[in-house]
């Protein structure tokens, strides 16, 4: 069969279209799987599979987040809450905090997880923190006021 003929024909270039488009596809999910994890699991209504969970939480604990990646951390720590794996969303809250120091929800949220877990030294610390940046932030106010 002629090349030319073999272009031409609709059939062939049907297949090759989708076979080119399931080879990006399967690409595609194999590069982004923790992160097609991460948003099953987060956007799940029942409590997540933990063996899934921890898989996840293994994946991207062994690498060293970043500014980026701290929405996806949120999301983990969301998912380990409700897979009832508490401490290991503390070590994730952990990590947050020292991506992003400023961040008073996550810094509640740490500090909420450690109280619950009856490690109050732990959770008197950040609860320090936020009512500081709490009262620096009322008294620059005050003084803006007058």
């Amino acid at each position: 069969m002629n090349s030319s003929k073999l272009i031409r024909n609709k059939w062939f270039i049907v297949i090759f279209f989708l076979f080119y488009f399931g080879i990006f596809w399967g690409a595609f999910r194999w590069v982004y799987k923790n992160e097609i994890l991460l948003q099953l699991l987060y956007e799940g209504a029942e409590s997540p599979d933990a063996d899934k969970v921890m898989m996840l939480y293994n994946a991207m604990m062994r690498k060293v987040p970043g500014r980026k990646e701290i929405n996806s951390y949120y999301c983990l720590g969301k998912i380990l809450i409700r897979a009832e794996k508490r401490k290991e969303a503390i070590k994730v809250l952990n990590s947050m905090i020292k991506i992003t120091p400023d961040d008073r929800s996550v810094r509640l949220w740490l500090a909420i997880e450690l109280h619950n877990q009856q490690r109050y030294r732990e959770a008197e610390k950040h609860f320090v923190v936020l009512l500081k940046k709490n009262s620096k932030d009322l008294a620059q106010k005050y003084a803006e006021y007058n």
